[in-house]
């Protein structure tokens, strides 16, 4: 985290500043720089400031205190993590569908984060923040695949380093909705990459979408495997942001397919509509993550297989080759 810098930019909000500022290293949402600023871990010249929304001038000198560690206060879940490599330092695992990353709204014992507090044991102490220990970077709820976690602070701000200076290399595995006589990007390229900048829905706020005030996003895809009514995709990240690949595949006519927040499947033929409900999540599973390892310097790889019901729900569509009927 750092510690001691000069806001440079233009007057603004004392919670903006900060998280501007630790997002090299700490992925902090919002309210928890704010409980940073409440708890007095703030000082502007000097001075102590409580009030997150305490305006910062150009040239002032912003100073953070870390907080002690604590440990965590998430409740610990009993469920079997499929690690795919694990050591002193860190974990890497295969998370399933239906599991989000971190408590939030309904849900707050029975998340990922909960699951690392209870393999990794009380012992570790916070790992990242107290809510979301060790949690480094997120998929969806229904997104599968491979992610990382720190079990301590410092491998959590190195490797959130990483994610913020694009270093990591992340690919994902995506079903595509496409027609047989459409000519979306996807069917009359083998390649290509998807430029977007991404922020909250202005209505929908639940929702992502692309917007003038967005972050810059770009993802590239490369086509793996053609079907009649859809299109198996190899997707990488040049950013990272909220629902990117989701957006993006919408943004070019070819949403993931079941992706109810993004997509309409109505001219899929009823087989492959009635799949896809089956299926009950988008069609997007994270196969690949490669980092440096942040203590002893060597660059390590992984691939998740795809889940049995993503291979089947493959299997449908290839089935399915020829058949145009709605």
């Amino acid at each position: 985290m750092a510690s001691r810098f000069t806001h440079s930019a233009q007057a603004d909000r004392l919670d903006r500043v900060v998280q501007r500022e630790l997002s090299a290293t700490e992925r902090l949402s919002r309210s928890q720089v704010e409980r940073l600023i409440e708890a007095g871990h703030v000082s502007v010249n000097g001075k102590v400031i409580v009030k997150p929304a305490f305006k910062v001038e150009p040239g002032a000198v912003v100073e953070v205190v870390p907080a002690e560690p604590r440990p965590s206060e998430l409740t610990p879940f009993s469920f079997q993590l499929k690690v795919l490599y694990e050591d002193q330092h860190l974990l890497v695992v295969d998370k399933p569908a239906g599991v989000s990353m971190h408590p939030g709204a309904g849900n707050r014992n029975q998340t990922l984060a909960n699951a690392v507090v209870h393999h990794v044991g009380a012992q570790q102490g916070a790992v990242g923040t107290s809510d979301r220990p060790g949690i480094v970077h997120r998929l969806d709820k229904d997104t599968t695949g491979v992610v990382v976690i720190a079990k301590s602070t410092p491998v959590h701000a190195q490797l959130s380093k990483q994610f913020a200076e694009r270093s990591t290399e992340r690919s994902y595995s995506a079903l595509v909705f496409t027609t047989p006589r459409a000519k979306r990007p996807v069917q009359v390229a083998e390649q290509g990459e998807v430029h977007g900048a991404i922020g909250r829905h202005p209505t929908q706020r639940t929702l992502m979408a692309i917007t003038e005030k967005g972050k810059p996003a770009v993802t590239q895809w490369k086509v793996l495997e053609r079907f009649t009514n859809g299109t198996l995709l190899e997707c990488r990240l040049q950013t990272g942001r909220t629902h990117q690949i989701r957006v993006h595949m919408k943004s070019i006519g070819c949403p993931i397919i079941g992706d109810r927040a993004y997509g309409d499947f109505s001219n899929l033929p009823k087989a492959l509509r009635d799949a896809a409900e089956a299926f009950g999540r988008q069609a997007l599973h994270a196969s690949t993550l490669a980092f440096t390892h942040p203590v002893t310097g060597q660059r390590l790889a992984f691939h998740a297989e795809l889940p049995d019901d993503f291979r089947a729900l493959l299997n449908q569509f290839r089935a399915q080759q020829g058949d145009h009927d709605a």
